[in-house]
């Protein structure tokens, strides 16, 4: 018979100490990638130093960036000052080891995506241990095997190791946003299936999405509204019980919501204004300020016409992000192309441009042990269903956002991650025990498995495939004084502007 804790829950079941091989070799494995393993010394990931350069120059005292180093993702005022549209979270590992990183030697982007990639997955390997206790414990020592490759899974199947497999500085707020949704989580694993009571949740909930706001503004959306319905929920519980820790955290996110709008004010002049445009103005992007890219292009077109977020394009989206096929080689491709043709021609016909960047990999896929989970959530103890209505609503909302931009690209995945691991946790907790009922379900054995192989198969594909990805030769830190003096010439500056917008970077300058 198994023995249960005070709370009635299994004890003696697996934990992360006991998958201490798996997390070291996982850190290490993922250290590996984000230093450049299968990566030549004469390639350079696109932008890495850019929140280096931003660093730096906030202890400066100033916001703007030299155009040598914005380059073409920088947004410009008139007068050719150069901004980054990212908010300021992932400058976090720079404020605690910028003073003392050599930055002419080393961009700090490989160690802070690193970091951020392994906190994360650290937190989702523990949820899905949490969420499988009482099954692992039924299944005696069998459950400790599978919850091992549970964890082999997590860790080379999962988000993670797609994040460390490229040091560009598109991957750095989306690992950051990554880490943070992991910990969300695993405070509401904690919620649902380790009996942790609501009012403890409050306050890591609103510091996880304020910070969030600062570096993934649509993921950090689904945050803010879990939090502000978790604090409803307990103010109409027990104001009086909990009213200081529900002012601490809408003071919290106040804090972080005010300083969204005043970064952006400084950099755009308004408040709500995030990035240039893609026409004439106060502030317009890179590649066309630069003539790199017409007003009117296909991408600027859609952009403006229908905006940078659109509910239609969700059905395209959608289809492209599940059923997307790999690239294990050119056989695929006609297949792969009638199916972006049909999701084009028959869901997003009215629509404009919809990008779709390689690599390519749908999600049954990429993660089918996930998705394949997903489907015995509603079978899942209604206690832990019930527990889990707030983080799947603002999971939801994460995913509706994603899905409706103009761009369709693997990094994105990562954002649609937290709707994908809140139901396979639930469907975990159900999987387990009728296992465990009936071990001998070839079906389901066999169904896992292959999953399980597939998922890691494609995950590996893609991080081979990711080491190429916005990097290569043809990117430089930075441009050239010659280079920056020939475009600064074509917008007419004067000499005394040249000088001022050609600066020298900081670093490599």
């Amino acid at each position: 018979m198994t023995s249960v804790d005070t709370l009635g829950r299994p004890t003696g079941t697996l934990s992360l100490a006991r998958s201490w091989d798996i997390v070291l070799i996982g850190i290490a494995v993922y250290a590996l990638l984000a230093c450049g393993l299968m990566q030549g010394t004469t390639v350079y990931p696109y932008g890495q130093n850019l929140y280096d350069e931003y660093f730096l120059a906030i202890l400066d005292g100033h916001l703007d960036l030299p155009p040598r180093v914005a380059q073409l993702e920088g947004h410009y005022t008139p007068d050719g000052v150069a901004y980054l549209y990212h908010g300021m979270a992932p400058l976090l590992p720079r404020f605690v080891f910028g003073w003392i990183w050599p930055f002419q030697s080393w961009s700090l982007a490989p160690l802070s995506i690193w970091i951020w990639s392994c906190l994360g997955t650290l937190c989702v390997h523990a949820a899905f241990l949490q969420a499988g206790r009482p099954g692992f414990a039924q299944l005696g020592d069998r459950g400790i095997q599978i919850g091992r490759l549970l964890g082999i899974a997590i860790w080379f199947g999962g988000p993670g190791i797609l994040l460390v497999a490229n040091a560009s500085f598109f991957h750095e707020p989306v690992a950051l946003a990554y880490a943070a949704t992991g910990g969300f989580v695993l405070i509401w694993a904690c919620f649902a299936f380790a009996g942790w009571p609501l009012g403890r949740l409050a306050l890591p909930c609103a510091l996880i999405a304020a910070v969030t706001l600062h570096a993934r503004p649509n993921v950090a959306v689904g945050l803010y509204l879990t939090t502000v319905l978790l604090l409803m929920w307990l103010a109409r519980s027990s104001f009086k019980r909990h009213w200081l820790r529900i002012g601490l955290a809408l003071l919290i996110l106040a804090v972080s919501g005010f300083g969204f709008l005043a970064l952006n004010s400084a950099r755009f002049g308004s408040l709500t204004q995030t990035h240039g445009s893609f026409s004439q103005g106060e502030s317009q992007y890179g590649f066309v300020y630069w003539g790199a890219e017409d007003p009117d292009s296909e991408r600027a077109t859609a952009f403006v016409k229908h905006g940078k977020f659109n509910a239609g394009r969700v059905p395209h989206n959608l289809l492209v992000y599940t059923l997307d096929l790999p690239e294990p080689g050119p056989y695929l491709d006609a297949a792969r192309e009638r199916l972006h043709t049909f999701a084009r021609d028959v869901l997003a016909a009215d629509l404009g441009f919809i990008r779709i960047e390689a690599p390519h990999a749908g999600l049954v896929f990429l993660w089918p042990l996930w998705l394949l989970l997903m489907v015995f959530a509603p079978a899942a103890p209604g206690g832990a269903l019930r527990r889990m209505t707030l983080p799947l609503a603002g999971a939801a909302v994460m995913a509706a956002l994603t899905l409706s931009y103009g761009t369709v690209t693997l990094r994105y995945r990562v954002d649609l991650w937290p709707f994908i691991a809140l139901p396979a946790l639930l469907g975990l907790s159900a999987l387990l025990p009728q296992y465990a009922a009936n071990p001998r379900n070839g079906l389901l054995k066999w169904s896992v498995a292959g999953c399980f192989l597939l998922g890691l198969l494609v995950t590996a594909f893609s991080v081979s495939q990711l080491r190429f990805f916005q990097t290569g030769s043809e990117f430089k830190p930075s441009w050239s004084l010659e280079e920056c003096t020939f475009l600064a010439r074509t917008k007419s500056f004067s000499q005394a502007d040249i000088d001022r917008i050609c600066r020298a970077p900081r670093i490599g300058g």
